[in-house]
């Protein structure tokens, strides 16, 4: 870990479980080239498997209940108050300067708000003096799961055992739009905090994550995680619902070896 002081009592969370597990050593690639300063701890959220990186501090939950369940167990090993939480397919593609993070916490702080959309920008809402933020007022829906900051005490307030990702979001987006106070999200007019290309959906690789990890010359395991036909005709979704078929039989055998010690251990690039 970097020996700087952690003066914002904060962490950096990535929120995943070991059937994305192939994608911690391309995420964490990407992490910290672009972030090798971060002055917060980093916590990675896993069912069994570690990630092999001193930097890295893995919480193992157990068995995959729900995204919300794997949450809410690493949290009770997470003393830091003001959480950066990330999705694991979030490939960072821009250097992330710390002080622009830790003027998130500080801006958060001034305006007494207990959560942030850092990659939400907009003109919509009260701009808060002598910050980058807006509230987020009434049906506008900017609040959302994706990279946030968070006051722990009010994550834990949305997470609800059992609930998927999508589940949690509307639990936000409900206070949200029953005018929830604090929260916020990124002037227009402010930079970008953090910049990302999302590889991620419906379990497969995106196109634009593919080119990505080509022009960073990285090849991409699509026995492990396909790049199936995007299409809406009944071909691509019969393609799609064979890969998800292999998918879970492959995360059920990993999950199997887990719990019989074997293969826990996820190394870098």
């Amino acid at each position: 870990m970097p020996l700087n002081l952690n003066t914002q009592n904060a962490a950096t969370v990535i929120s995943s479980c070991d059937g994305y597990s192939d994608l911690w050593p391309i995420f964490f690639h990407f992490f910290f080239k672009h972030w090798e300063a971060s002055p917060f701890p980093v916590y990675l959220i896993s069912n069994h498997r570690t990630f092999e990186d001193p930097r890295v501090v893995t919480i193992p939950v157990g068995e995959d209940k729900s995204w919300s369940d794997n949450l809410i167990g690493a949290l009770k090993s997470i003393k830091e108050e003001n959480l950066f939480v990330w999705l694991d397919d979030f490939l960072v593609d821009r250097d992330i300067q710390s002080s622009a993070m830790t003027a998130c916490i500080e801006q958060l702080d001034q305006a007494g708000g207990r959560y942030l959309a850092v990659d939400q920008h907009g003109d919509l809402g009260e701009a808060m003096h002598n910050t980058s933020l807006r509230r987020i007022e009434k049906g506008n829906l900017r609040a959302g799961l994706n990279l946030s900051l968070w006051k722990k005490t009010f994550l834990n307030q949305i997470l609800e055992p059992g609930c998927s990702i999508w589940a949690a979001e509307s639990r936000l987006r409900k206070l949200n739009i029953e005018g929830e106070p604090g929260l916020f999200y990124m002037n227009d007019e402010s930079p970008k905090v953090v910049s990302y290309v999302e590889s991620v959906k419906g379990q497969f690789w995106k196109p634009q994550a593919i080119k990505f990890l080509r022009d960073q010359g990285i090849k991409a395991n699509l026995k492990r995680r396909p790049f199936p036909p995007q299409g809406n005709d009944f071909i691509s979704k019969f393609f799609r619902s064979c890969y998800k078929r292999r998918l879970k039989a492959q995360s059920a055998k990993e999950a199997r070896a887990a719990l019989e010690g074997k293969g826990l251990a996820v190394l870098p690039l």
